[in-house]
């Protein structure tokens, strides 16, 4: 059978359109499953997504209007804390996290992030006074304490490294941080230039748009 110019071009059209309808309902389906809100709607738990990244809202600071969250998952890589040194205003990780800081703020294309005072308080008590100022940290480990029912250990290709904490051993430098193993319990003194899976905090300011993640 010999096709002639009108019944291609038919069928040209009808596949065109089958192509169409496809994309319509990709489109409708992600339309569905994500939801433009303002983060200060959302409850302690749900998560949500901004700059590529997912987060889980650990608290709703309703006077200061700003939203504590952390990451949902681990960055892609492990990283070491320091060479050697476990304070965290000196430290090595410190400083490569500066630059989700930026990834954030460059695609809301103004200041969502706020500073947040970090305590530094040692696992023995010691550094009882001592604080950072940062827009991205790391837990430390009163508030894992505080948000654990929140914080689902994430999946990952690298079990046998801890999830690195902000909180020293002690005030001796040499010492170690605290970290957190793959069944949610506590490493008290991991060596500092171990590579450990890192999970950053950040405080947003509540009236930020950011895309709802699940129901």
């Amino acid at each position: 059978m010999t096709l002639d110019k009108e019944d291609i071009y038919d069928i040209a059209k009808a596949v065109v359109k089958v192509i169409e309808d496809k994309d319509m309902m990709k489109s409708e389906e992600n339309d569905c499953t994500s939801e433009k809100v303002e983060l200060q709607t959302l409850n302690v738990g749900d998560a949500f997504k901004v700059a590529g990244y997912e987060w889980i809202v650990l608290n709703q600071f309703k006077y200061a209007q700003t939203c504590f969250c952390i990451m949902k998952d681990f960055l892609g890589d492990t990283k070491p804390f320091d060479t050697y040194c476990n304070r965290w205003e000196s430290s090595r990780l410190r400083h490569d996290l500066k630059y989700i800081g930026c990834e954030i703020e460059d695609n809301c294309h103004h200041d969502v992030l706020q500073y947040m005072e970090r305590d530094l308080m040692a696992l023995d008590g010691t550094m009882a006074n001592e604080i950072s100022i940062d827009k991205v940290s790391l837990l430390t480990l009163d508030e894992y304490r505080l948000y654990r029912e929140y914080l689902e250990y994430p999946k990952t290709n690298n079990k046998l490294a801890e999830w690195a904490l902000l909180t020293p051993t002690t005030n001796c430098e040499t010492d170690g941080i605290c970290g957190v193993r793959i069944d949610g319990s506590i490493v008290p003194s991991c060596t500092c230039s171990g590579y450990f899976n890192i999970r950053p905090v950040c405080t947003f300011i509540s009236d930020v748009v950011v895309e709802k993640v699940g129901s």
